[in-house]
């Protein structure tokens, strides 16, 4: 892939951190393993562009690129939250509406 690629990339590694570093609970639980699974997503997703900025060949390929579109997707969608991102979506059980004639 071309060099704008790899600027493409560590932008998008660069939203996921800032996304993940500045998540609010607001209320919610605190939840350790959550709190060092998004610290690890953010040391690991900051790195690429520091190594890009300093130089360091960052190996990109179309589904590494791809991947990480989704996750910043991902990321996104459910505003920072890492216990949401792995969860999945909540789903609202109703009960079946009566049929009353």
């Amino acid at each position: 892939m071309t060099i704008h690629f790899h600027w493409i990339y560590a932008a998008l590694c660069s939203l996921i951190a800032l996304r993940l570093l500045f998540f609010r609970r607001k209320g919610r639980l605190h939840r350790p393993y959550m709190a060092w699974l998004a610290y690890l997503l953010i040391v690991t997703t900051a790195s690429v562009p520091v190594r890009l900025v300093l130089g360091e060949h960052v190996a990109l390929d179309v589904s590494g690129f791809i991947s990480v579109l989704f996750l910043t997707l991902a990321v996104f969608a459910v505003r920072g939250n890492v216990a949401d991102l792995f969860r999945g979506p909540r789903w609202q059980h109703k009960s079946p509406p009566s049929s009353r004639l």
